[in-house]
């Protein structure tokens, strides 16, 4: 399916309960469970509560055949840096996708640094 959701926002607090409002109508939309639902919400907020990168932050949310992809950015390169060393001990936002999302990816684009998650969410064919 090639269906894309586009949201861009300013880079504020304020802003991220529209975030939500996108993310949990795609999830009713794929039957996500309230648990996968919160574990892309923490994933999501993890992402947007960086602040190195362009006053306007993007959310692209595709359907894909086994799950939910997003894509989130731009950002600068300090992201990449952080996602790219070993997790540690600390609570970072590369120990947190490594807990919520089934895989993430950080892609270069004209604009910046962005992070791309998928979520599984079809298990044996569903």
């Amino acid at each position: 399916m090639s269906d894309e959701i586009r949201l861009t926002m300013p880079r504020q607090r304020p802003f991220y309960g529209v975030a939500h409002l996108v993310l949990g109508g795609v999830a009713a939309r794929l039957d996500l469970t309230v648990e996968h639902l919160e574990e892309l919400e923490l994933a999501l907020d993890g992402l947007l509560d960086r602040r190195d990168g362009a006053e306007e932050v993007t959310l692209s949310l595709r359907l894909g055949e086994n799950g939910l992809e997003a894509a989130v950015g731009p950002f600068g390169e300090g992201l990449r840096s952080e996602l790219a060393g070993e997790p540690g001990d600390a609570l970072s936002i590369r120990r947190l996708l490594d807990a919520v999302v089934d895989e993430y990816t950080v892609a270069d684009r004209p604009d910046g640094t962005w992070v791309e998650l998928r979520k599984q969410t079809a298990v044996n064919g569903r």
